[in-house]
Formats: C-alpha cells, sequence, structure tokens
C-alpha cells in the first residue's frame, strides 16, 4: 500500500491529509535533500482522476516553488479509462510547448513509482488561472455566466484560438507515432472509432445499452471521408482551460489525447457546451445559449486557421458517443458507491439521453 490513504467520504479519492506527506516524502526522495510540502489543495475536479496543487520549499531551489500534480486512478476503484498513460500526456505538454505558443503545462517530473501515492503521477509548474466550472455548471451560475458579452466572446475567440494553433502539430512536422493505435483501425479515423468500440467493450461490464449501439450504427452509416490528421487534444473544451482576463493562460488534460481530423477537437468543444446548455433548459435556466454556437465557432477557426471544416454534424455525434461512454462508465462508479440508483433501463445511465435521442433523429 502507499503513503496515500483513501478518503471515507470520496473512496474514489485518496485522503488530502495523507497526499502531503506522501508527496514531501517523494520530493526528498528525488531531490536528494529534505524538502517541505505545504498549502496542499485538491480543486474540484473530473472524476477521471486527481489533481493535487502545493507548494514546494528545497535546498535546491532555494526558494518555494509553486506546482500541480497529475494522479492517475487508483486501478481498484473503477477508473473511467481503462488505460491512463502519464508519459503519453507528459510527451504531449512537451511537444506544444516546443512546437507552438499555446500554453501547455511545463512538466517537470512523471513518476511511475507507485510506492508513493498508490498510482503513477506526473508533477507540473503551476498555472495560475481559472476555468468555467462542471459542478455546478458554468452556466448555472459563476463569473463566466455574470461576464459581459463582449468578454465571453473573448473568451470564445481565445478557445478557439488556442485549438486552431494546436492543430499546427501534424504527422508531416512532428513524430506523432506514439499517438497511433493501428491495432484499432488503418487510418486515424477508423482508429478513433475503433477505439471506441473496444473502450465500451470494457466500459459497460457485460450490459448493453441500446442507444449506444444505435450510435455507433449511425456514425458508421454516415461516415465521412477521411480528413487530414492533425494532433487531437482530445478533451478540448473551456473547462480544460485556465483563463485570466478572459485570455487562455493553461491548457489542461490531456489524457484524451489522440491524432484525427480537425473536426474531432472542434465538434467536442461544441458538443460539451450544448451538453450544458441542454441541462440548463431540463433546469429551467436561461444559461448561455447563444455562447459557442457550431457556426459561429466553425467560422472563426476556418478564419484562424485557414482551413475548411466539413461534416460537423457527423463529429458532433461522434464527440456525442465519445461523452456517452464516458457517461456510463461514470454512473456505474456512481451505483457502486451508493450515489446514486441504477435505474430501470441501461440507457438512463446515460445522463443526455434525450439529448442524443434528439439528435440521432435530426431533431434539435
Amino acid at each position: 500500500m502507499s503513503d496515500a490513504e483513501l478518503d471515507p467520504g470520496r473512496p474514489w479519492r485518496r485522503e488530502l491529509d495523507s497526499i502531503g506527506p506522501a508527496l514531501e516524502r517523494w520530493a526528498s526522495n528525488e531531490l536528494g535533500a529534505a524538502v517541505t510540502v505545504s498549502n496542499v489543495y485538491a480543486p474540484d475536479n473530473g472524476m477521471s482522476s486527481e489533481t493535487v496543487l502545493f507548494d514546494l520549499a528545497s535546498p535546491v531551489s532555494n526558494g518555494v516553488e509553486r506546482y500541480a500534480a497529475r494522479l492517475a486512478p487508483l486501478p481498484e476503484l473503477y477508473p473511467v479509462f481503462p488505460e491512463y498513460e502519464l508519459e503519453m500526456q507528459a510527451r504531449c505538454m512537451r511537444l506544444v510547448r516546443e512546437r507552438t505558443d499555446v500554453p501547455a503545462p511545463d512538466v517537470r517530473w512523471v513518476e511511475l513509482d507507485t510506492q508513493w501515492l498508490g498510482s503513477p503521477f506526473l508533477v507540473m509548474r503551476r498555472i495560475d488561472g481559472i476555468s468555467p466550472p462542471d459542478m455546478p455548471p458554468y452556466v448555472f451560475e459563476g463569473w463566466l455566466l455574470e461576464a459581459t458579452d463582449e468578454q465571453r466572446a473573448s473568451l470564445q475567440h481565445g478557445a478557439v484560438s488556442t485549438v486552431a494553433r494546436l492543430h499546427e502539430i501534424t504527422p508531416d512536422n512532428a513524430d506523432l507515432s506514439f499517438l497511433a493505435h493501428p491495432e484499432h483501425g488503418a487510418t486515424p479515423m477508423r482508429q478513433q472509432l475503433g477505439y471506441q468500440h473496444w473502450y465500451y467493450e470494457w466500459a459497460r461490464e457485460g450490459v448493453t445499452f441500446p442507444l449506444i449501439e444505435r450510435t455507433f450504427a449511425w456514425l458508421e452509416a454516415h461516415m465521412p471521408a477521411e480528413r487530414e490528421p492533425v494532433l487531437n487534444w482530445g478533451d478540448a473544451r473551456i473547462g480544460n482551460m485556465l483563463f485570466a482576463d478572459f485570455e487562455p493562460v493553461g491548457v489542461l488534460d490531456w489524457e484524451m489525447a489522440t491524432v484525427g481530423p480537425r473536426e474531432v477537437d472542434v465538434a467536442w468543444m461544441v458538443f460539451l457546451h450544448r451538453f450544458f446548455q441542454d441541462l440548463a433548459q431540463r433546469f429551467e435556466i436561461s444559461g448561455l445559449p447563444e455562447f459557442m454556437d457550431r457556426d459561429e465557432v466553425a467560422t472563426l477557426y476556418e478564419k484562424m486557421s485557414g482551413h475548411s471544416l466539413d461534416a460537423l454534424d457527423w463529429f458532433e455525434v461522434y464527440a456525442a458517443l465519445r461523452f456517452a461512454i464516458v457517461s456510463i462508465r461514470t454512473s456505474t462508479r456512481g451505483i457502486a458507491y451508493g450515489t446514486m440508483e441504477k435505474p430501470d433501463e441501461p440507457d438512463d445511465m446515460v445522463m443526455f439521453r434525450g439529448m442524443l435521442e434528439r439528435m440521432l433523429d435530426g431533431r434539435p
């Protein structure tokens, strides 16, 4: 067992009071000198991993340095993804920093030894900024909802520009072979769709989800022509960006990175806002209906990148498929830990079932 214990109130995460001492022992071993870890804090974040912020004082730095640690999930605690490749994530961030001006985090260490925290982790220099929150969603309350139209337009412009600049990295100018999955298909898009089939088979644990299988069939029946591949961030959304004065200062969460068409990232960004807005409407909250409009985002992207986009309807359904599989996995974990009840119909574990059904039917 590692030095970090589980949080009794959130048994899928490590207990915060034990993480600080464990990090202190790890850093002392890594730097070969006694260090002090303080101000350990775990911000609210997604279900796939844990993020811990901390300060590190050491004789090596002659001062206090501020870091963020990304902890791979403990394998016995219903991980969201079947694999969690921290070395891949670190390689992506380093590549982005080398090849673009996109503000990816500066990765300082990748620790694969599980003795310290029970799973591998990476440590990055901390970036100051704020993200539009997921819980509660930014369309319900908070700084982005309270911003002016001009401020939101600035944020949208910066977010789209960030994605366009990331896509300057292609297989023609960088080695992206570490992101390829030839076992899942012959082309980048076939590899992505093949991976989703494999992921679904793992995530469903023997349960059949008719809506997800209908979505796979729709995607196969409407498959567009292959597009030019680029580096896909994979989880390209404003909730994974840090902002200062409505400008992006950090691009986080690279666990879903891959290679594929530009449309994969653009459609994901649009879809995730559409999901939150649909949630707001279900709760009879006005939200931000004009924000992240697909046509406006596509026009911005094409102007910034010089590349046209195609078949965004298909890629938005593909984004919905990806999110649906994540959704059934997080729902399964919620049922296992008693935070939600098992529904009568498996499709109700897809948290946006009605929205996905409308998308497949061609309804608004």
